[in-house]
C-alpha cells in the first residue's frame, strides 16, 4: 500500500515559515470576518429561540407582526402590555446567551461559591444543584467587568474576547508552523463548527479555548515551562480540560531531547504545574467547606439520576455512547415528518465525536512526529468526559461540546481539505457546519437541552 504523504512538514522551534513574513494584517482582517459571521449566526439563532419561546409561553398565534401592531399601540397610550415582563425576561440583558450552567457562573459572581450537604437521602435537584461544579477562572474574570457592566454583559464579552483571541493565536500558529491557506480554514472549521455555539454563551469554553491553543502552541515550539503554566490556567477553566495535563506529559517525554532520567525528574515537577488549577481548586474546597470530596458528593447527591447511571456491563461497553445514535433512527420514523429531529443537536453530538477521534488517529500517520502527542487531546478528552461521568446520559450528552476545544484536530482537518479536497467539497463542509450551528444555538435560546 503506498503511504500517504505528510499534510505537513516538521520545523525547527522557533523558525518563521516563509508565508509567515507577509499577509498577516489580511490574515487577521479575515479571522475576525469569520469570528463575526459565525457569531451573528449564533447570536441571531438563540435570540429567535427565545423569541420563538416567548411565542409559545405566550399563546400568540402567527403572524406575529399583528400581535407587535397591538403592542405598539397599547406603548403609544401609555399602557404596558401583558407579555412585556416576560419578553424582558426572556430576552433582555443576554439571557438567551446566558442559561443552563450560565445560571450558575452568575450565581458565582453574583455570590461566590455555595455548598450546604445534603441530608441522608436528599436527592431534590433544585437544591443540590450547587455552583462548586463550575471552576473558577471564568467567574473570576468576569467578576471585575460585572461591577460595571453586569453579570451577563461580563461573561458575554469575556467569552467572545477569550474566543477571539484564541482563533488569532491559532491562526499566528499555524501559519508558521503549517501555511496561510491551512491557518485560514483551521479557523474556519474551528468557529463554523456546530458546538463552537458555546464560544458565544456565558460559559467556560472560550478561557478553556484560549488556555489550550497557547498551551499546545508552546508544547510545539518545546517550550514546555510556559506551557505548563498556560495548561494549569486551562485545568482552572474546566474539569474537562485535564487531559490537556496528559498530552504536556506526552509532548514533553517524545520530544525533550534529555535523558530518560532527567525527563522524569523534571518531568514529575512540571506536571504539578499542569494540574495547579485544579489542585489549587481543591485546596479552597478543603478550605471553604471542609474537603475537596465535596465536588463529588454534590454530583452524587442529585445531578446525575440513577435513571441515568450505567450498570457496570453498560458502563464498560459504552452503551450509552452507542444509544446516542438513536437520534438517527428517528430521522425515518414517519419520514418525512422524521427529518425535523435533523435539527436537533443531540442527533450530531457522538457523530462529531467520533469525527474528531477520526481526524486525531488517522492523522498520527500524516503529520511530523513531533506533532503526533497533540492529537491525543481529542480522544483523551473524549475518553476522561465519559469515564469521569460514569457512562450517564447526563455525562455523554454535552461530550461534543468539550471536544470542540481539539485543535489539533481541526488543523489536521484543515490541512487535509486544502491540499487533498476540491474548494465544492470544503465550502459543503463549512456550509453544512454553519446549519447545524444555528441549530444548536437555535435550540439553546429556546431553553431545551442541547449538551
Amino acid at each position: 500500500m503506498k503511504k500517504l504523504p505528510l499534510l505537513f512538514e516538521d520545523h525547527v522551534p522557533g523558525s518563521v515559515a516563509g508565508s509567515a513574513r507577509s499577509g498577516l494584517a489580511r490574515g487577521v482582517f479575515l479571522i475576525l470576518l469569520i469570528f463575526l459571521g459565525t457569531r451573528v449566526v449564533t447570536w441571531t439563532s438563540a435570540y429567535y429561540g427565545a423569541f420563538a419561546l416567548l411565542r409559545i409561553e405566550q399563546g400568540l398565534d402567527p403572524p406575529f407582526e399583528k400581535h407587535y401592531k397591538a403592542w405598539r399601540e397599547l406603548a403609544s397610550q401609555g399602557k404596558q402590555p401583558e407579555a412585556y415582563d416576560e419578553a424582558r425576561e426572556l430576552l433582555g440583558n443576554f439571557a438567551p446567551l446566558c442559561r443552563f450552567d450560565g445560571v450558575h457562573y452568575r450565581s458565582i459572581i453574583g455570590g461566590g461559591y455555595q455548598y450546604e450537604k445534603p441530608a441522608p437521602g436528599e436527592t431534590r435537584r433544585a437544591k443540590l444543584e450547587q455552583n462548586i461544579a463550575f471552576f473558577p477562572l471564568y467567574p473570576a474574570l468576569c467578576s471585575p467587568l460585572a461591577e460595571g457592566l453586569g453579570a451577563h454583559a461580563a461573561m458575554i464579552l469575556v467569552a467572545h474576547v477569550c474566543a477571539l483571541a484564541a482563533g488569532i493565536l491559532l491562526y499566528l500558529w499555524v501559519r508558521r508552523r503549517v501555511d496561510e491557506a491551512t491557518a485560514i480554514f483551521t479557523i474556519a472549521t474551528l468557529f463554523c463548527w456546530p458546538a463552537s455555539v458555546y464560544y458565544s454563551f456565558g460559559y467556560a469554553e472560550s478561557t478553556t479555548l484560549l488556555a489550550f491553543v497557547i498551551a499546545l502552541w508552546l508544547m510545539d515550539r518545546r517550550a514546555f515551562l510556559p506551557a505548563a503554566v498556560a495548561c494549569g490556567l486551562a485545568t482552572a477553566s474546566r474539569p474537562t480540560a485535564l487531559p490537556i495535563a496528559a498530552v504536556f506529559a506526552l509532548a514533553y517525554w517524545l520530544n525533550e531531547p534529555s535523558t530518560r532520567g532527567r525527563r522524569l525528574a523534571r518531568l514529575v515537577p512540571l506536571g504539578i504545574v499542569t494540574g495547579a488549577g485544579i489542585i489549587a481548586y481543591a485546596v479552597y474546597l478543603t478550605a471553604r467547606f471542609g474537603s475537596p470530596l465535596v465536588y463529588l458528593d454534590n454530583f452524587r447527591a442529585g445531578w446525575v439520576t440513577e435513571a441515568q447511571r450505567s450498570t457496570w456491563f453498560e458502563y464498560l461497553t459504552f452503551a450509552r455512547v452507542w444509544d446516542q445514535f438513536k437520534y438517527v433512527g428517528r430521522l425515518f420514523e414517519a419520514f418525512p415528518a422524521g427529518l425535523v429531529n435533523a435539527a436537533n443537536p443531540l442527533m450530531w453530538n457522538m457523530p462529531l465525536n467520533l469525527f474528531i477521534l477520526f481526524l486525531s488517529l488517522a492523522g498520527l500517520s500524516r503529520v511530523p512526529r513531533s506533532f503526533r502527542p497533540l492529537l491525543a487531546l481529542g480522544p483523551l478528552i473524549f475518553l476522561h468526559a465519559y469515564l469521569a461521568s460514569g457512562g450517564a446520559t447526563f455525562g455523554v450528552e454535552p461530550v461534543a461540546r468539550y471536544t470542540a476545544v481539539s485543535v489539533p484536530a481541526f488543523i489536521v482537518l484543515a490541512a487535509w481539505c486544502t491540499r487533498e479536497w476540491r474548494a465544492g467539497y470544503r465550502c459543503a463542509l463549512v456550509t453544512g457546519f454553519v446549519l447545524l450551528q444555528a441549530a444548536w444555538a437555535y435550540r439553546f435560546g429556546l431553553q431545551e437541552w442541547s449538551g
